[in-house]
């Protein structure tokens, strides 16, 4: 029998965007005898409790709200700053540990993604050996030395991950994690991303990005995301591999960019249409998109992205994201 574990951490804000992307897991993976949801939840409301509860029971479906309190009081302990003035993202590197699964594992994805098909073959999936699943990041590789990662290692996207519990606890990741915190450094831009590919990049497992497509492809283009971002097949995908997912990804990843996400008004984002699509199935279908306050930098470079030909504004985005990179890794940890 299939049984699909499936972890997702929210706050009340993002709330609606996990709902939305719950309700789309289970609308394409009927054929899954048995999901069970587990929410870490940071002071969602009841409202939206009730509403994930209603969905879950809608599709016959199991759900768990896991008090987070007791981590919260241990980031603050390790003195880990927050993320944005959220410590949400922290959360799952020291639930997992503890989660009380019917199976080995466990499928971690973040809110702003969006299931498009069958998520069926990662319940048998081989991770003998691994602490998880993922893959590859679509991110500038010149950010990997400001962790002290080299440039050809591999670095990858943890907003879905497939974590094998077991094998978690057996390489003690939770007692690693606490201590690197407490010990090295504590303070990272992306957060939870940047302490497993740190500590664990050597224990992951190669995830088909089927599985996890980056939005940057449609909003940039594919072969223009990889000369931006300075991303070679050695350590990342080809352009064969990207354009082969992208005709029809399982989960699409809503990734940020000057575009706006899919639940804000003035959105202009590539996966608007398929978020409303399950949006329109789930209990926010009546929700209303948020009005988010833009920086001037902001308009600026939507702007550009707008008026400017790829081949001009590539080198702007560029340059202006590796200066923002290198600011907020010194923002973070202040030497």
């Amino acid at each position: 029998m299939a049984v699909l574990n499936v972890l997702y951490q929210s706050n009340d804000y993002y709330a609606v965007v996990t709902g939305v992307s719950m309700t789309s897991l289970m609308a394409n993976n009927k054929d899954i005898e048995e999901i069970n949801f587990y929410i870490l939840d940071d002071q969602i409301s009841q409202a939206n409790i009730e509403k994930m509860k209603s969905i879950c029971a809608q599709y016959g479906r199991s759900i768990i709200f896991v008090n987070t309190e007791e981590i919260l009081n241990k980031l603050k302990s390790l003195k880990v700053a927050p993320f944005k003035n959220t410590y949400t993202t922290y959360f799952k590197l020291f639930a997992i540990h503890s989660l009380d699964l019917p199976t080995d594992r466990v499928l971690q994805l973040d809110g702003d993604t969006v299931i498009n098909g069958s998520l069926k073959d990662l319940c048998e999936m081989d991770l003998t050996d691994c602490v998880c699943a993922a893959t590859y990041d679509c991110t500038m590789n010149a950010y990997k030395p400001m962790i002290d990662i080299p440039l050809t290692d591999k670095y990858y996207n943890c907003g879905v991950l497939l974590i094998n519990q077991k094998y978690w606890r057996e390489y003690n990741c939770q007692q690693k994690i606490a201590d690197h915190l407490a010990h090295v450094r504590n303070g990272y831009y992306t957060v939870d991303q940047d302490i497993i590919n740190v500590l664990f990049r050597k224990k992951i497992k190669y995830l088909n990005l089927t599985y996890n497509f980056n939005s940057g492809f449609f909003i940039y283009g594919v072969k223009e995301s990889l000369k931006m971002y300075d991303l070679k097949p050695e350590y990342y995908n080809t352009v064969e591999e990207i354009e082969a997912a992208m005709k029809d990804p399982v989960l699409y990843h809503c990734m940020g960019a000057m575009t706006g996400r899919p639940w804000e008004k003035d959105s202009i984002h590539p996966q608007n249409e398929i978020f409303d699509r399950y949006r329109a199935m789930s209990p926010w279908h009546d929700f209303e998109k948020v009005t988010v306050n833009r920086k001037r930098i902001f308009k600026i470079q939507r702007a550009l992205y707008k008026a400017l030909p790829r081949p001009v504004y590539i080198p702007l985005h560029k340059m202006a994201q590796n200066k923002y990179l290198s600011d907020m890794n010194k923002t973070v940890n202040p030497k």
